[in-house]
């Protein structure tokens, strides 16, 4: 991902994206992530444990990571979009998010203690 303006070359910086399962109970969760154009394949965490990938985003700010959640008890599939371009750009180059049953929060890097937090399917967080 490369761009040239006015005699510059400017390269997005590589983001590091980790999932880490803080489900109750120390239920596994399982976890399917794909893009447009990768399937990152089926990964169940343990309770307390992480999955990571790295990518580059795109120079014209279209890149997006989706990813599905199951869990033993629960009937449904849910859906996150784990890194969309236009949500997280700029916020972090490392950007860890946390299941909860209810949510997924990522972790705020400029200000820690403080989650950024996305109901399943919300488009606008909270802060917890």
């Amino acid at each position: 991902n490369i761009r040239a303006i006015q005699g510059s070359i400017f390269i997005q910086p590589v983001t590091t994206v980790v999932i880490v399962n803080q489900i109750e109970y120390g239920i596994p969760v399982t976890v399917h992530c794909k893009s447009k154009n990768d399937d990152l394949g089926v990964h169940v965490l343990p309770l307390g444990q992480g999955y990571s990938f790295k990518f580059r985003p795109n120079l014209v700010g279209t890149t997006l990571f989706f990813c599905s959640f199951t869990w033993t008890g629960q009937h449904q599939i849910y859906w996150f979009n784990i890194f969309d371009d236009k949500r997280d750009a700029g916020k972090c180059t490392t950007c860890r998010w946390i299941i909860h049953e209810y949510s997924m929060c990522l972790q705020d890097p400029t200000n820690p203690g403080k989650d950024i937090c996305y109901n399943y399917g919300d488009k606008e967080p909270s802060i917890v």
